[in-house]
């Protein structure tokens, strides 16, 4: 399940490349659940900021239309993102143990970015 890249003979070590079914990727498959705008940045204002309401994620996106928060969190909520809270004078959002998981790519987010931005000259 592998495929050679590189010529091969006595030139030197050839480098080795998994064949991922197109259907199966998992790469492409988290792309596209948490690749929509403005998906990463709810997620990112909910686990770090710990906003929990549409208002405080709304206000803290400037760009962000209420429309669009709306149908993300409904998105979000159908694929096991986040967990809708209705109470008596409120609702609140709140991550799943799957929108958690994401937590761990905000993290590569947040280091790619400060590395590169720190790396950058003025």
């Amino acid at each position: 399940m592998a495929r050679s890249r590189g010529g091969g003979g006595t030139r030197g070590p050839r480098t080795i490349a998994p064949l991922l079914a197109y259907q199966a990727d998992p790469i492409r498959e988290s792309v596209k659940r948490l690749g929509r705008k403005w998906t990463l940045l709810i997620l990112r204002d909910m686990a770090f900021l710990k906003l929990d309401r549409f208002g405080q994620i709304l206000r803290n996106n400037p760009g962000l239309t209420p429309r669009v928060l709306s149908r993300r969190l409904d998105q979000m909520e159908e694929e096991g993102l986040v967990e809708r809270i209705e109470r008596p004078d409120s609702v609140v959002y709140r991550l799943t143990d799957r929108g958690e998981d994401a937590v761990f790519i905000l993290l590569a987010f947040l280091r790619y970015g400060i590395r590169h931005r720190l790396a950058r000259a003025p």
